[in-house]
């Protein structure tokens, strides 16, 4: 198991209102005095992602049991946020797992304020132990998660000379996380 997941979350809002609320919201105001001039886009994202997370949660704590209880992983932050006019993109970094906990709370405000937001992603473990994808609507959620086993890993092509992943190791998981999208999406987007 390694230590760190990288996570790419996309939220589609139906208006550029709701994007602008759900910025603010998570403390991400680009144009704002806020900010003094010489502070780091470091400290920015520190402040959002504890913004975050005492928003989204009652009664925060920095303890690993709280985390792994609440978020379903040891740890978590966002590690970047970026927006376009109706859609923002997390990246976030969590320790052993794809947080599941944050996932669902996540969508279940953007459920209950946000109509017709929509949430796609995936994930992957740092040491590829496993790849998933995520995705959410207003009816639904779902994520899928690709496990490969020893044979996998033992597949030739998969490592140079020097033991080091090919290009084609990384584009083979790169697809098992399309493929694993694409089966999410399928599965939000179905209809009643």
């Amino acid at each position: 198991m390694a230590n760190h997941v990288y996570s790419s979350i996309e939220i589609k809002f139906k208006t550029e209102e709701d994007t602008s609320k759900f910025l603010e919201w998570i403390g991400f105001e680009t144009d704002s005095e806020k900010w003094p001039e010489n502070s780091t886009y470091l400290t920015r994202m520190e402040a959002c992602s504890n913004c975050f997370f005492d928003s989204l949660y009652d009664g925060t704590e920095d303890t690993r049991e709280w985390w792994i209880d609440n978020v379903g992983a040891k740890w978590c932050y966002l590690n970047d946020i970026d927006a376009s006019n109706d859609t923002v993109y997390l990246n976030i970094v969590s320790a052993w797992d794809f947080p599941e906990g944050l996932f669902f709370k996540l969508t279940d405000l953007l459920r209950e304020h946000y109509a017709g937001a929509k949430v796609e992603g995936t994930f992957d473990d740092e040491g590829y132990c496993f790849v998933g994808a995520c995705a959410s609507n207003q009816q639904h959620r779902d994520i899928e998660y690709f496990h490969p086993d020893d044979e996998f890993f033992e597949d030739p092509t998969y490592r140079d000379e020097d033991d080091c992943w090919t290009d084609a190791f990384y584009e083979e998981m790169s697809n098992k996380k399309d493929e694993l999208l694409d089966d999410v999406l399928s599965f939000t987007e179905q209809i009643d």
